[in-house]
């Protein structure tokens, strides 16, 4: 398996506007040969199963590889550009809902999975 090349936003604070709201902007961080599968949206129930707590509708699971040395993913948004999403626009991005699984002892490639999606509203 070869996988793709995603994007991972992390938020830097740059400063704060003229009411002292912090003002962010995003650091990019290419990471090659993820896995990316999409989730389909429902249990054997029937139910909505992409809804997660923070109000995040899981879409993929993203498998990292080990030699990720990024930031945390925790509160990042992950672009998938072979899947044409621009990592210029953070808006276009999907939110990592939660913290991440990390897999240890992992026999393969990839040891640490993100579940990514859209917020609702």
């Amino acid at each position: 398996m070869l996988g793709e090349t995603v994007v991972v936003l992390h938020r830097r604070r740059v400063s704060d506007d003229p009411m002292g709201e912090p003002v962010y902007e995003w650091d990019p961080t290419e990471v090659p040969g993820c896995l990316v599968r999409p989730m389909d949206g429902s249990d054997a129930d029937g139910e909505d199963a992409g809804v997660r707590p923070d109000g995040v509708v899981a879409q993929y699971r993203v498998a990292f590889p080990k030699a990720y040395v990024g930031p945390p993913l925790v509160h990042a948004r992950v672009a998938l550009v072979e899947r044409g999403m621009d990592p210029a626009d953070a808006d276009e991005a999907l939110l990592v809902s939660g913290a991440p699984d990390v897999t240890r002892p992992c026999p393969t490639r990839w040891n640490m999975t993100a579940v990514v999606g859209r917020a609702r509203g």
